[in-house]
């Protein structure tokens, strides 16, 4: 996986040195050659004979342009955008200016080009004005571009700072009432289960990304799971298998938790006999799923638990903020059996 550069680069030129940007590149140049030999051929009659031309003139331009970009990547990465905009319009200009001075003056002395019937002066005139109007036009392009990027970059991360913010609270609420309900019935374990709680709560706090690795996800929520182990005894029984999925693998922090916690809340606890907790995991096509699987209580209406769902929904925003269009999470029950499924893509770094 290719290395972020964002904090390198700093101008909004694309990085030339990529071969997909030169690809796109090439296409581009060639619009231009047919829209310019649209243009010319009226006049000197000749469709394909102006688009051989000016699809090679542009096509030299181009890349020598890019290789010039290129080269002088890393000298201007930390340039103000105006430096970086005078700086590749000159390049532009100046390599436009040397090829017309190949193609008008040195090729056709060896019988490589035709003689020009007009003066050399108004090639370059025509040339550099061309140049001049397209440079312009990309610069300008690229850089709205490069602020909209931006400004959509910032409103994704602050709208996933707001949905992590909210996630946190919403656990320690739910731990709370967990350990406030063993307050009379057994005070030492509920003394226990706060020490528990708040160095869960302090390795948690601690880390501000985004992204965290699969095992730590696991750690914590095994620290939530060993809570409520205190609290229902036997009634709960966890079956984990999720060893398929690679423990480097990023998920966003208190995701697998509170959908632990659903089902331990609206379907163990409620059963008389309580039942098992399925965690299973896997990975295929670089896509891992993740299954919390639990029991439906018997009169499973009447038992049932009212619940705003700030945690589901919540995930799955996270989800589509952290994998846009890649990640899903889907809840179904059959079998006498709740399942939740989370699916998003591997990533390491």
């Amino acid at each position: 996986m290719e290395k972020d550069n964002t904090n390198k680069q700093l101008h909004f030129l694309p990085d030339f040195c990529r071969t997909d940007v030169v690809l796109y590149i090439t296409l581009i140049t060639q619009l231009l050659a047919i829209v310019l030999a649209l243009t010319t051929s009226y006049q000197s009659g000749g469709f394909w004979p102006a688009l051989s031309f000016n699809s090679i003139f542009i096509l030299w331009v181009a890349f020598c342009c890019a290789a010039v970009l290129c080269f002088f990547k890393q000298k201007i990465s930390d340039w103000q955008p105006f430096a970086v905009s005078l700086f590749t319009f000159f390049i532009i200009n100046l390599v436009t200016f040397f090829i017309t001075w190949l193609v008008s003056s040195l090729l056709p002395k060896y019988g490589y080009f035709p003689e020009f019937s007009s003066g050399h002066f108004s090639i370059y005139l025509k040339n550099l004005t061309i140049s001049s109007i397209i440079a312009i036009i990309v610069l300008r392009y690229l850089y709205i571009q490069h602020q909209w990027k931006k400004q959509t970059k910032a409103q994704a991360e602050a709208r996933l700072d707001a949905l992590q913010a909210r996630i946190r609270p919403h656990f320690l609420f739910n731990s709370l009432n967990t350990i406030a309900s063993l307050t009379r019935e057994d005070p030492i374990l509920a003394e226990s289960l706060t020490e528990n709680l708040a160095e869960l709560f302090r390795a948690n706090m601690n880390s501000s990304k985004r992204l965290l690795p699969f095992a730590q996800e696991c750690e914590l929520t095994q620290q939530y799971l060993n809570i409520e182990q205190s609290r229902l005894g036997d009634r709960l029984r966890i079956h984990w298998n999720v060893q398929a999925i690679p423990k480097d693998a990023l998920i966003p922090p208190l995701s697998l938790q509170p959908l632990v916690e659903n089902s331990v809340y609206h379907g163990i606890e409620l059963s008389a006999d309580g039942g098992i907790l399925e965690i299973s995991g896997s990975i295929r096509k670089n896509i891992i799923t993740l299954i919390i699987r639990n029991p439906i209580p018997k009169n499973a209406q009447n038992n049932a638990r009212e619940g705003n769902k700030v945690a589901l929904e919540n995930i799955r925003l996270r989800l589509q903020s952290c994998f846009p269009d890649q990640a899903k999470l889907l809840m179904s029950a059959a079998d006498g059996h709740f399942q939740t499924q989370m699916m998003f893509p591997y990533q390491n770094q």
